[in-house]
This record gives C-alpha cells, structure tokens and sequence, in this order.
C-alpha cells in the first residue's frame, strides 16, 4: 500500500504543474544553479573540482569523503524552518527526537539529537568553528549510557535565514574538525552581504496557529564597496501540536507543545586587501517552548483510564476488591510503582505537565566571532579568530498529582483508615476525585479549579545552566609546489555555570570548567591532476575537569593528551569516475560523569574512547543527466564506552565498561535528471552495530532489548536499519515543486509502533512577479504516525512525531 501511495503522489507531482526550464545539470547536490563563494557568484558549472566534490569555503580542509551541501537556493525553495528540516533529506542521517521543539537540560531522551550513518559522534560547526562545549551536560553528564553526541540541539543554534549552506561530510574526511567526528561533520556556513543592497521579507502561517516571520537586509558600504553587512531578524511560533497515535490510530493534540522562538543575526566583512579581510559575527537566539514530555496514549485517554493511572502512581496498587497493597520497600520507605511497564498509560499522566500547569523549557543563545583573515593563497586561508559562546537552558516542571502537598504515605494512610476492608468502585472513584488531580480532557471547570487550587501555571525558573566559551584560534596556510600545508593552534576554556536564586534575591553559583588545546597540520599533496593524498597529525590535550565547589569528586580528574593521525585520498580516472578512502584514529575523552563510574562487575574506572574509523567510495558520472555514488563507513572501536550485560560469577549484571564495537553502513545515491524540468535522486542507507565484550568476560548471550537509554548500543533496535529516500523536484518557468519522500524500514516493533513508516514533504512554490513569491509546504502529507525514538518508560508510541501540517507564506525581494 505504502508503495502505492508514493507512486500516486509522484504522479501528482507531475500532473499537476506545466513544464520550464532547470539549468542545474546532474549533480550530487540540489539546486546547484548558482551561490555565492566569498565574494565570487559561482554559475553551475563551476561548483564541482575535478573531483566531482562541490566547492565551498571549507572544502579545502577535504580530501574525499561522502559530503552533500544544502545551498540557499535549495533552502528558500524548499522553505526549511529549520536545520533538522533541511538535514533530514541526506542519505544515513537521523534525529532521535522527543516529538516537540525544546527539551530539558540534562536528560538524553528529551532533547534533539542527531546520528550519522548509525553514529551520534557527530561534530557540529559554524563557518568551521566547533560550537559544543566540553563541560556540558544537556545530554547527560558520563558516557556510559545514552548519546555520545556533543551535546549540541542544532535547531537552538542559528535561525534559517542566517544560514547560506550546509555542509554535512560523513565519516573522517574532514579530519581537522577532531579525532572525535566519528559519525562526521555538520558544518553550517553562513551568509554575507553582496555588493548589492537587498532585502528580503517573508511572512507565512499556517495549521496549529503557526506563524513565522523574517526580514533580512544586505548590501555594501564605503564608496569602493569594501565594507559588507548582512542582517537578518526572524520569529517562529506556534500553539499546541497534533499527532497520530501509532497504537490505536486517530489523532491527537499534544498539549503544551507551543513554542515562540527569536533569531537575529549580524555579519560585517571589511575586505582590507585582496587576500586581508576582517569578519565580525554576531548571534543570538532564545526561545521559551512547552515542555509536554510526552505525548498522550489515546489507547488510555478516558476518564477511567486515567482513574486507574494516577491512583496507582500516585498512592500505590490495589487488589480486586480495591484493599491498597503494601508498597514498602527493602529500605523501609512508601514507593508506588512508575513507568509503562508497571503501569500501561502512565505517560498520560504528563498532560498535567505540559496541558494543565503548562510547563515550559527556554533557552538563550549570545554568540560572537571576531576573525582577521592575513593571507588567501590557492583556496585556504591564513587566520586569527576570537570567539565566545554563552547559552543558557532552563526548564520548569510543575505538576501536582496530589492536594495540600500530601506525600504518596499520607494518603495511603487516609485511604486504608477510610476503606481498610477495601471499597466499592463508586467510593473509589469518589475519594480518587476528592484527593487526586483530574483527568485532562474531562471536566473543564474540575481541571481549573484544581490548578487554580495547587498555585496555578508553571513559573519562571529559579535554576539554570549557563554553558560559555572563550577560545581563539590561529592557522597558518601555504602553498609549496605541489603541496598545500595548512597548521592550525586552537585554545578554548569552557565552563558550565549552575545558577540558583534564592528567596533574598541573591544568585548563587558553582561551576565546572575544562580547558583544551587543539592542535592540528595537514599536507594536501597534489601528486597529479588525478590523484591527491592528504596526510595529517592531530595533537588534543584536555586539562583536568576542575570545579569551585569544595569537596567535588571530579576535582582535579580528567587531565589528557594524545596524537592521533589521518590519511586520506582521492583518485578520478577518467574526470567521470572518482575513488576516495580515508582513515583515521578515533580518540574521544571522557566526561565528567565517566571519572567516578565504578558500577558493577568490575568496579574500576572507564578509559577514554578509542579506535579507528575507515571509509570507502566511489563516484561515476555516466552522463551529463546520471550520477551514482556508493560510500562504505565502518568504525572498529577498542574502547568504546557502553553498559552491558555482563557474568559476575553469580548472575549478568548491567556493568559501564569499555567494550568493543564494530559498526558498519553502506550508502548508495542515483542521481538524475530525467529532462529538463525534472530532476530527482534516490538513495538507500544500511547500517548495523555489533557490541562485544573484551577477553575475559562473559557478555549475556540472550542480550536483546535492554538498557534503551543506550543509543548507540541499540542502533539495530531503537533506529530502522534501511533508510530509502526520494527526492524529486519540478522547476519551469515561475513554478516550483519538490517532493521528498523518506521510508524507514527493519525498524524493531519492541521501540516502534511500526517496523516501517513512509514520510513524504511537499512544497509548491509560484512567483508571481519578479520579487514576489507565494509558497505551500505540507509536512507529514499523509498524516503518518511515526517515531524517531523510543523509552520504555513512556511506552511504545511515546515519543509521536507531528502529524500533518502546512503553511502558506510570501516571500518578497527588494
């Protein structure tokens, strides 16, 4: 059925919309027409080297490699509203995402994260510069379970309009970027003004009372036009969210999903010689986005339902006569049960969170960069930059399940001195009324009167964490014969603030801090036209983890240093065919957390990550309309850190150990334009990760689904091992039409309401003067359940990605 759909809305795209004119030939990478490059408009037929590797301000750090770049073209045509949005279209990447904007610091599973080819060590950049702070703890403060990302949730950085392209390379191609991009790299690069002046003015709205807005302006200063500015402020917002619950179908409301997000963003470049210029960026961003947690189980979305739910969370479990059952525990203390598994529908419970007392996270991003570029010589650039980076993340949680502030005890003491003999299901029902907070979507006038009664909606924070940054970095460039040397030195001193007010106004203050020096040479050796080899050393040393808190355990742990290196090349044939390989060895330093983890069988604490990623690829050109391209990534790691299941004489424990990994995935991309309106490509990813334990131990032999909070170690059940997509576009004349279809299969059904899902995006786009655009997107166009994550304490369906959607805006040029 899923195969029919996609054919009958193909067709459609096609049908439906007249024929024009694409000048963009065959390419790798969408709607490579024209973009700008430094100061120079690059016309399609120049965006590729003899490699076959579209040319970017950054490529020159690569040799090789499987690279896709997102121009601004492609972003304006196809209206992303955000990173995730324009990312999720490449072959092997995925986002494990909790179904909502924003998230709450410190916990894996309610934020944004990103994997490429089946690995979270993805490194993400700004005009090459890495924006993850080695202190931070958004994601979890150890390794041993959840994401090994950098703690970065892409759609908190930049807003859209400020971004140019996206540079996303997997694997080690781009080794200067860290001997940790074991996954790879995302590198955003962002806009600068031309010599003209503009302005750009987009407005738009659509389901869910979303609306975005965006202005920009651009242009030249000084009579000789050496002084070039770029602006841009935008708004994004939107009120509570649906879904389609993959369990029992029908769609619901996600109360509490609401969100209002600001960008601004200024770039001045002042171009001091032909090779001199001198760049100052600044960025901000906040946003204040609800916080639901999770989305309702219509399965159990009744009043009767949620009677049973909360009773027993909140006060504890009865019997068939309703007599309450003794929930004490080994160390004497009343402990109801939680969880889905303990009690099926318990996440129905967090609509109080999110709808009722409407909790919320926010965040504040203030960015700056300050960079002299002193020489341009054969594409690279020789430089000193100074940088500094403050976020701020907070969050407000409230909820009450129970009246005047009585404990799970206290009123499990009040029910059996009231029913010690149990009692009817009227009397039950009732007392559970009289004692416990109301069902959501019942009584509208009980819901109000109960959150007016128990201090009403959620407040500001009066905790928060603050992430900063101050760095700089110098690289040296220079070209000799046939080899093209580039060194850089990078300092960088990161701390995590944890900030807390008290009743008397004061603000009291602890914080982690962590320094690094990142050092890094390569030589790009052009051995022939055909044929380059790019050797490289990597120097990372990391100072101790140290903290103004007295008595810290991590105070003084952490200190380290290695050398790891690099190589990689590139080979064309016959300027058709292209063969590229890299190596590199990984090294990745613990975190904080990891420094005391001395759980389980073996009681010692963990070693750093390390081990050795390899790529493979080969690209063909059969014509000026076809182009295929196949890309082989597999990571051996010695030492990589995960909890596992493993013999301590008596029984399998769950044990944080460094462990052995060997993870593989295979992408294959088509490329074609089937005439000169149509263009399209077709891509297939695979991967697949196997664990094992080191000599000596003895790992579970019947280890299956466990330990779900362990991304990595579960690729093969919490991510759908083959990832098809399509991706077509239409272009004649003033009209526009892309479609973008994603079918994930071989998705577990212990983590996925379905072992496959079919997703497809359209947008329309018709200009109706020469500076007016009108446009239609529709997300999620058959209102298809599905999910991009999976914790077995919310239950299946858990984390439900939006429904469908659209928006109709303007986009107007002046």
């Amino acid at each position: 059925m899923k195969k029919k759909q996609l054919s009958a809305l193909i067709a459609l795209a096609f049908v439906s919309i007249g024929g024009g004119h694409n000048a963009a030939y065959a390419a790798h990478d969408e709607n490579l027409n024209s973009y700008t490059l430094d100061d120079v408009v690059v016309s399609a037929e120049r965006t590729k080297d003899q490699f076959g590797d579209t040319i970017t301000e950054q490529s020159y750090y690569r040799t090789g490699g499987d690279v896709k770049v997102i121009t601004r073209e492609e972003i304006e045509k196809r209206h992303y509203v955000d990173l995730t949005e324009a990312i999720k279209r490449i072959p092997g990447i995925t986002f494990q995402n909790p179904g909502y904007r924003g998230g709450e610091y410190g916990y894996q599973f309610y934020n944004n994260g990103v994997s490429i080819n089946g690995d979270t060590r993805v490194i993400i950049l700004i005009d090459g510069r890495r924006v993850d702070n080695l202190t931070s703890t958004r994601v979890g403060g150890n390794s041993k379970t959840g994401t090994k990302s950098t703690g970065v949730n892409l759609d908190q950085l930049i807003g859209m309009e400020s971004v140019d392209k996206i540079e996303v390379i997997k694997g080690p191609g781009a080794s200067v970027y860290g001997p940790d991009a074991t996954g790879g790299v995302i590198n955003i690069i962002t806009r600068k003004g031309g010599e003209q002046q503009k302005g750009t003015l987009d407005l738009s709205t659509g389901a869910w009372h979303k609306h975005n807005y965006a202005l920009t302006l651009s242009g030249s200063a000084l009579p000789d036009h050496s002084l070039r500015y770029f602006f841009t402020t935008t708004r994004s917002m939107s009120g509570d969210t649906k879904f389609v619950d993959g369990v029992v179908g029908g769609t619901g409301t996600l109360g509490g999903s609401e969100y209002k997000e600001d960008a601004l963003n200024i770039r001045l470049d002042k171009k001091l010689s032909d090779k001199q210029n001198l760049k100052l960026w600044y960025n901000f961003k906040q946003g204040k986005d609800g916080y639901p947690i999770s989305v309702p189980s219509l399965k159990y979305w009744n009043e009767a339902d949620w009677d049973r739910i909360i009773f027993k969370a909140a006060v504890g479990d009865l019997n068939s006569n309703n007599v309450l059952q003794d929930m004490t525990n080994s160390q004497g203390k009343w402990v109801p049960k939680r969880g889905d598994t303990d009690v099926p529908g318990y996440r129905n419970l967090f609509a109080l969170d999110g709808q009722v007392y409407r909790s919320f996270s926010k965040f504040k991003d203030n960015d700056w960069e300050l960079m002299w570029t002193f020489n341009k010589e054969n594409g690279m650039e020789s430089f000193l930059r100074l940088y500094s980076q403050n976020h701020r993340y907070s969050n407000r949680d409230y909820f009450r399940w129970r009246r005047d502030g009585k404990s799970a005890k206290d009123l499990a003491d009040e029910y059996r001195a009231a029913f010690p003999s149990g009692a009817t299901n009227e009397q039950l029902t009732q007392w559970i009324h009289e004692h416990l907070a109301p069902f959501p979507g019942g009584d509208q006038a009980r819901v109000k009167e109960w959150l007016e009664a128990t201090g009403g909606t959620a407040k500001e924070p009066t905790s928060w964490q603050e992430e900063r940054n101050r760095g700089i970095q110098v690289q040296y460039a220079k070209s000799l014969g046939k080899n093209d040397i580039i060194a850089s030195i990078t300092y960088d001193r990161a701390k995590n603030y944890s900030k807390k007010l008290e009743d008397d106004g004061s603000v009291v203050s602890s914080h982690v801090g962590r320094n690094s020096i990142l050092g890094y040479v390569q030589d790009k050796i052009h051995v022939s036209d055909k044929f380059d080899i790019t050797p490289a050393l990597r120097y990372s040393y990391y100072s101790s983890y140290e903290s103004n808190t007295a008595g810290d355990k991590v105070q003084g742990k952490g200190s380290s240093r290695t050398v790891t290196p690099a190589l990689n090349l590139q080979y064309t044939f016959d300027y058709s065919t292209d063969l590229y390989f890299g190596w590199t060895r990984i090294y990745r330093p613990l975190r904080q957390g990891d420094y005391t983890s001395t759980d389980g069988v073996f009681n010692t604490p963990l070693d750093d990550e390390r081990g050795d990623a390899w790529t493979l690829g080969i690209r063909k050109e059969f014509s000026e309309h076809t182009s295929a391209a196949v890309h082989y990534d597999w990571t051996r790691m010695n030492n990589a850190i995960a909890t596992l299941p493993i013999w301590n004489g008596t029984k399998f424990t769950s044990t944080a150990v460094n462990a052995k990994e060997d993870k593989k995935s295979f992408n294959i991309t088509v490329d074609h334009k089937l005439n000169k309106y149509v263009t399209m490509s077709a891509s297939y990813s695979h991967m697949l990760d196997k664990w094992m334990a080191k000599n000596g131990w003895i790992l579970d032999p019947s280890w299956g689904y466990q330990n779900s909070t362990d991304i990595n170690t579960q690729i093969n059940r919490l991510r759908p091992q083959n990832h098809y997509a399509l991706n077509i576009s239409y272009e004649k004349g003033r009209l526009y039409t892309g479609l973008l279809a994603n079918w994930y299969t071989g998705a577990s059904t212990n983590a996925f309401t379905s072992s496959r899902f079919l997703i497809l995006d359209w947008n329309l786009n018709y200009e109706l003067q020469k500076d007016m655009t009108v446009y239609l997107v529709v997300n999620n166009l058959t209102n298809k359940a599905y999910e991009t994550s999976y914790s077995s304490y919310l239950g299946l369906g858990g984390a439900a990605m939006p429904g469908r959607s659209w928006m109709i805006g303007a986009r107007y040029n002046f």
